[in-house]
């Protein structure tokens, strides 16, 4: 299985270090990065910056990790390639009209458009109920203060203020996820899972008591109810992003390749 990375910051990075020393048909054979210099001390045959160089590979699947505008720019191009798209930045699929263009190009190239579980668990029962009547979904986003420092929130709030529950954003996950476009991915993917992007309900957290990223999502229908917590420790090195996100791509990786799939 020859697989493309999109982007080598926290998370590809810790996906790519699981897989290297284990010896299975799973190989990563080229990464493309904005700025191939700052990976100098890398192994210079799998880091570019060159588009064309990237795309030159025959993947199976291409694992996005770059963010909004790296899946903007060549989501598209991975499908074109016949290749399959595996999605990490969801909130992208926020602008109706380039999800429609991705949708169409997978049908049109046989390829698969896959949002892997990543950050947030639950999904699912969640996909189960929806084909059922499902009534409401929320999804509340609590994380430290230092994860929203480089977003939006840094010019509208006072974040060095000590604050234990001060709310960045109440509405839409539509509208929430194209105002933090890097602290919640996640909750499109909840979107996504049940009752749509302008259906399903948001409410974004800054919270200085904590040093972690609680995700909680409630969901009702004919089903039931259910309620779902996690409260995930970030990367040292980007606190936007919890440890749990690689670990489930990982996951999801390991279940392309495996005889015994559980929880698809």
């Amino acid at each position: 299985m020859n697989i493309g990375i999109l982007g080598f910051g926290a998370i590809n990075q810790k996906v790519f270090q699981y897989f290297s020393p284990i010896g299975t048909n799973i190989r990563f054979s080229k990464i493309l990065v904005r700025d191939a210099k700052k990976y100098a001390n890398f192994n210079n045959d799998l880091i570019t910056d060159d588009p064309d160089i990237f795309f030159e590979e025959c993947f199976d699947y291409v694992l996005e990790g770059a963010g909004h505008e790296a899946l903007f720019s060549y989501g598209p191009r991975v499908l074109k390639n016949q290749s399959n798209l595996l999605i990490t930045s969801t909130g992208a699929l926020t602008d109706d009209v380039f999800f429609e263009k991705l949708i169409s190009l997978s049908k049109k190239h046989k390829s698969i458009i896959m949002i892997p579980s990543a950050g947030i668990g639950a999904l699912d029962i969640l996909t189960a109920s929806s084909y059922g009547k499902l009534d409401e979904v929320n999804i509340t986003v609590r994380k430290n203060t230092a994860a929203w420092f480089g977003t939006i929130a840094e010019h509208e709030f006072d974040l060095k203020t000590y604050n234990d529950n001060l709310i960045l954003f109440s509405g839409t996950v539509r509208e929430g996820a194209k105002l933090y476009p890097q602290n919640v991915n996640i909750s499109a993917t909840v979107a996504l899972s049940g009752l749509g992007l302008d259906k399903t309900n948001l409410k974004i957290i800054s919270d200085s008591s904590i040093d972690t990223h609680i995700i909680s999502v409630n969901a009702k229908g004919d089903f039931g109810e259910f309620n779902f917590e996690e409260n995930v420790i970030p990367y040292e090195e980007n606190q936007k992003t919890g440890k749990i996100v690689s670990l489930a791509i990982i996951k999801s990786i390991q279940n392309l390749n495996a005889n015994l799939v559980i929880g698809t």
